[in-house]
């Protein structure tokens, strides 16, 4: 099989997979579409056969223009005869019900068909939602956002174009048909010029395929860079590198722009051939009814009507073909991220999985923990990492930037799984299974805080919606953000603007602990959620934290004094290993610490020999709250 074949080929079971999910979406509806479809070719076909006896009238003024009807049914039609009024008649009548018959099909079939954009939509949409948390790290945002608003736009175009194929192809059958009833010899001609013509437009469609494929690629460039600007803008602008930007996006632009032209103009070359060779049809067809076949005025009349209506089918096949293929890479793109997704999809937890809780009444235990990004990664982010999160303490998570201490905070918050080792809570395993039951128990506050364009009070129920105003306002107060809330005009209907801009950032920040504590959680996260802010705005914060001390367990990521002075214990971590373990005052105590040096300003320094200073050892849960109970 040659080269030119294979393709043909894919390009075949491409468009019928494609054709079998819409089908397999609509379910019944689609067969009834086709059902509807038909109909529509054989009332086109009626209406026109009807022509061929009127036709037969002309030129003859000396009679009563009685129709006659075709013998085979002359049982249906006494006398075999029907008044010219009758048959006009009967003519407006089908054609009355046909455009009625035409309308309801066009709205059944845009139900159809946006139920099939729809499912595809929410299908990768839903595969998203369900991924590990690990995919995200390994894919871009503006690739996600190009495939759920982009793709599915010419996912959409395509579905239509294949529709539209599907009824061009239907009402050439119903034509070819009603020629047949006229002239089988010029309907055969008319159908080897029509298969010729689509044979020699097949690089045509070849080209349209390649064009749809480049044409994922320049728009997936195309958000990106549009998505990178708008998401740093402030950055762009500071730096003034705006016009990087506007070269990239008018680069791509100008791919775009000669990609499509060379499309087009190879298109416009098949439509000008297929033209072209339509006249040299016609003109053949015509020829060869008067001089060959010498078929009456009436049938030839008839068969130039129905070749008429033939020909511009057969260029319509062709351009919705093109469609699909140019269109059908969108949807052959959005598969292959939603498999991508499906294969990191969550396990989904069982009914008595879902409704069990895990209690964290003594603690939260990491034991032997390692973790890296992707299979192939020999460099893990932690290696082998031990200490304990005593139930009802704070205990402050220390470390230089790219230590792994965002990393083990996505991990105690449920999001990634351990490489290798054990998370404990109360001496029970957090697995696949009870993950997601786990992280109904977590609530987090990173560094960057998400609000949406909404009020307070939206933002808040966003991790309750069935909080009462009362609790809205208890979980402002805990967070210390209650007084600047009763300061603003709408109070909790005030709307904080795109992320909250309207906002000042300790506000945010207070609203963001606000929603966390809306969860009533067993495990609060403060992932460098201060690292932005004030003295006075740590503060603030810092005395929330510390009026939670017994409620809830905490761990704080920080490297500032404010936001670990009031912790109970102190875990440090250099290059993904845990170096130091202990009660924040004996650190704090200790010379040379990590801790002491931190609160003192001196910068961590490289050990240069681990026998220079003794190291604490990694206290696992049960000993560390043995001491604090003793403490």
């Amino acid at each position: 099989m040659g080269w030119s074949s294979k393709l043909r080929l894919s390009l075949f079971r491409d468009v019928a997979s494609f054709g079998a999910m819409m089908a397999h979406v609509g379910g019944r509806r689609t067969a009834t579409a086709l059902i509807f479809l038909i109909l529509g070719s054989l009332t086109e076909g009626v209406s026109i056969l009807l022509l061929v006896p009127l036709l037969r009238l002309i030129g003859k003024a000396d009679q009563d223009y009685a129709v006659r009807v075709p013998e085979a049914l002359h049982w249906l039609v006494p006398g075999g005869t029907l008044s010219l009024a009758t048959v006009l008649s009967m003519l407006v009548v089908l054609v009355a019900l046909q455009a009625t018959f035409n309308r309801f099909k066009s709205v059944y079939m845009a139900r159809l068909l946006y139920d099939f954009v729809n499912r595809v939509r929410m299908n990768l949409f839903e595969s998203i939602g369900r991924a590990r948390w690990g995919v995200f790290t390994r894919i871009r945002s503006s690739d996600l956002d190009h495939a759920l608003n982009g793709d599915v736009d010419r996912v959409q175009v395509a579905a239509f174009s294949l529709l539209m194929l599907t009824q061009a192809t239907l009402l050439l059958t119903g034509y070819l048909v009603v020629s047949l009833f006229i002239s089988r010899v010029m309907t055969s001609f008319a159908i080897l010029i029509g298969l010729v013509l689509l044979v020699a437009l097949q690089p045509f469609r070849a080209r349209a395929s390649a064009y749809g494929r480049t044409l994922t690629g320049n728009r997936q460039d195309q958000y990106r860079t549009v998505s990178e600007f708008l998401g740093g803008i402030k950055v762009a602008k500071s730096l003034n590198v705006e016009a990087s930007y506007f070269a990239e996006l008018g680069a791509t632009l100008d791919r775009m722009k000669a990609d499509n032209i060379a499309f087009v103009r190879n298109s416009s070359l098949g439509t000008a051939l297929f033209q072209m060779a339509s006249v040299i049809g016609l003109s053949l067809f015509i020829y060869i009814a008067l001089v060959r076949f010498h078929l009456s005025l009436a049938e030839i009349v008839v068969l130039l009507l129905v070749f008429m209506r033939v020909a511009p089918r057969f260029m319509d096949m062709q351009l919705q073909t093109q469609q699909v293929l140019i269109n059908l890479p969108a949807y052959a793109s959005m598969q292959a991220l939603q498999a991508r997704f499906d294969a990191e999809r969550e396990p989904t937890p069982s009914v008595a999985e879902r409704g069990a809780r895990l209690s964290l009444e003594t603690g939260l235990n990491i034991r032997e923990v390692s973790f890296a990004y992707g299979e192939g990664d020999a460099r893990p982010v932690v290696s082998d990492i031990s200490f304990g999160l005593p139930a009802g303490k704070v205990t402050a998570l220390i470390g230089p930037s790219g230590s792994g201490k965002s990393t083990i905070a996505d991990m105690l918050l449920g999001l990634l799984e351990p490489t290798s080792g054990r998370l404990l809570a109360d001496g029970v395993e957090i697995t696949a299974q009870n993950r997601r039951a786990w992280r109904d128990q977590v609530a987090y506050v990173p560094q960057d805080v998400f609000l949406l364009h909404d009020t307070i009070a939206a933002n808040l129920r966003l991790a309750a919606p069935e909080a009462s105003d009362e609790e809205l306002w208890a979980a402002l107060r805990n967070a210390h953000a209650a007084d600047f809330v009763e300061r603003l005009a709408s109070r909790l209907d005030t709307v904080v603007g795109d992320r909250g801009i309207r906002l000042s950032g300790g506000e945010r920040q207070r609203i963001a602990l606000a929603r966390a504590l809306l969860r009533k959680p067993s495990l609060l996260i403060l992932d460098e959620a201060t690292s932005a802010l004030d003295w006075q705005n740590q503060s603030l914060i810092a005395q929330s934290i510390e009026a939670l001390r017994g409620r809830m367990t905490i761990l704080t990521i920080a490297h500032r004094p404010s936001m670990i002075a009031f912790a109970d214990w102190v875990v440090a971590i250099e290059n993904g290993r845990i170096v130091e373990v202990g009660q924040y005052r004996r650190l704090k105590a200790k010379a040379g610490s990590r801790l002491a040096r931190m609160l003192s300003g001196e910068q961590a320094e490289r050990e240069a020999s681990p026998s220079t200073e003794p190291e604490l050892v990694p206290v696992p849960i049960e000993r560390s709250v043995e001491a604090a109970s003793g403490a």
